[in-house]
């Protein structure tokens, strides 16, 4: 990807060059908001385009708000693949003491948590659902996601989080979200995209939304067609909208699947545990019988 600003008035004009040399003419105005795209490479009509087509032609839009949030005073990309947003979010989760994330983050918690009620090797406690699932939902409870927004203070501190998102399939390829709770009248910074996980310990769980942001740092860099950062070069879920074109678009590996074989890339989620890794690797053995889970499900999963 590369670009050069070509004029600057009521609206900023780009010339931005995607991954196949095709040139994209775009203008926008200053809060980034696309007003005109033109390109020769591709059909105009968007369901015309091959996926591949499709993201090519988003990359350009998004890596000419990139572009020029680099190289202007002003702030251009939106706010939910805003990396630099999200590297601030993600120092401000890794100050959090073990009581401000119980205050920020315990309702999410145990909505997760409660996808493990029936699981024996999980001891969820007294955990409660804080939200039912909703009635009109379609397949089984773990095809459902959370979404909680978080929004920082002046000084980069978490000020306060949204209520919960409830993500779940109303049909067939078909997903809506419904919000619990009230949240700040502003753009959030942020948001966590959560799958349930059988983490009890709230600093585990802290760890694991903080893996997910940096999974959907990955993300924004690769929506405008550009390679990571080598710390962001991590397999894994970052927003689930991008997990769809993972699965499905032959255009990218699936960088959602933390087994998946992608040079330069790989599953770095290390959460705080209650023991240290030399223990850990102690009590774990190819010769044991069981799998790795069974064999330390009793230290990890259990208050």
């Amino acid at each position: 990807m590369d670009a050069i600003i070509t004029g600057q008035s009521e609206r900023i004009g780009l010339s931005v060059i995607d991954n196949n040399d095709v040139e994209h003419l775009i203008e926008m105005n200053e809060s980034g908001k696309i007003m005109a795209h033109q390109q020769d490479g591709y059909p105009d009509k968007a369901a015309e385009r091959t996926h591949s087509e499709g993201e090519h032609v988003g990359h350009a839009r998004k890596y000419a708000q990139y572009y020029v949030a680099q190289e202007t005073d002003y702030d251009t990309i939106p706010w939910d693949i805003h990396a630099d947003r999200f590297a601030d979010v993600r120092q401000a989760l890794q100050a959090l003491s073990t009581d401000e994330i119980d205050h920020f983050f315990g309702d999410v918690l145990e909505q997760s948590l409660s996808h493990y009620w029936d699981d024996p090797d999980v001891d969820v406690g007294e955990t409660t659902r804080p939200h039912e699932l909703p009635a009109e939902m379609i397949g089984s409870d773990n095809a459902v996601r959370y979404k909680q927004e978080l929004y920082l203070d002046d000084t980069g501190a978490i000020e306060a989080v949204s209520g919960i998102g409830i993500e779940y399939y109303v049909a067939r390829g078909d997903r809506t979200t419904t919000w619990h709770g009230d949240s700040p009248d502003r753009e959030p910074d942020a948001a966590v995209d959560v799958v349930p996980a059988p983490l009890i310990d709230p600093v585990s769980f802290r760890d694991y939304l903080d893996y997910n942001l940096r999974c959907q740092i990955r993300d924004c860099y690769l929506m405008r067609g550009m390679e990571p950062p080598e710390q962001y070069r991590v397999l894994g879920h970052g927003q689930y909208r991008f997990t769809g074109k993972y699965e499905n678009f032959d255009l990218y590996p699936p960088y959602h699947d933390f087994q998946a074989d992608i040079p330069g890339y790989s599953h770095e989620f290390r959460p705080d545990l209650p023991i240290t890794w030399a223990e850990l690797r102690g009590m774990t053995s190819p010769n044991q019988s069981g799998s790795l889970y069974d064999q330390i499900k009793n230290t990890l999963f259990t208050r």
